[in-house]
């Protein structure tokens, strides 16, 4: 083989090697990679932003529920503190209507035992009465007696009988 031929040979191949080195471009594939990019870009973006509106509507719902929840609470809670106040004054009513029975029971017991006590002071009076008038009816009976004893001791006809 000649050097010309070679030459020639080695011209082609190295216009072959180029022309397939032309056609290995990346350019074509940069701007598909490009495209992708920017598609995944565009879908995460739009990704986030339903992400952020759903959040925010999440966030104002859940803030609602809070509201609700708290107002719900304080209501109960109002309820809850009205319901012991009345029982507190029913309780106090309770008390004090069994404090009042009490009190009268304890008044109507001492107007019996002073009733009763009256009763027994009057007997033991009349009986000390009956007592100082009977004892007075023989204080009576013996001053008669000694009268009588005292007055025929003094008499001369009785005298003379008792000396015999």
């Amino acid at each position: 083989m000649e050097v010309a031929t070679l030459m020639t040979q080695m011209h082609e191949n190295l216009s072959e090697i180029h022309k397939t080195l032309a056609g290995l471009s990346v350019e074509k594939h940069d701007s598909k990679i490009d495209e992708v990019e920017q598609q995944r870009d565009s879908v995460l973006e739009s990704l986030q932003e339903k992400f952020d509106k759903e959040q925010e509507e999440i966030s104002v719902k859940r803030d609602t529920e809070i509201q609700e929840i708290r107002e719900r609470r304080r209501k109960e809670d109002e309820e809850r503190e009205r319901r012991r106040r009345q029982e507190d004054e029913e309780r106090d009513m309770n008390n004090q209507a069994e404090d009042e029975r009490r009190r009268d029971l304890l008044h109507s017991e001492i107007r019996h035992v002073e009733d009763e006590t009256e009763e027994q002071l009057d007997l033991i009076e009349a009986e000390a009465r009956q007592l100082i008038d009977e004892g007075r009816e023989r204080i009576r009976l013996l001053e008669d007696r000694r009268r009588v004893s005292h007055t025929s001791n003094r008499d001369p006809v009785n005298a003379d009988n008792k000396t015999s």
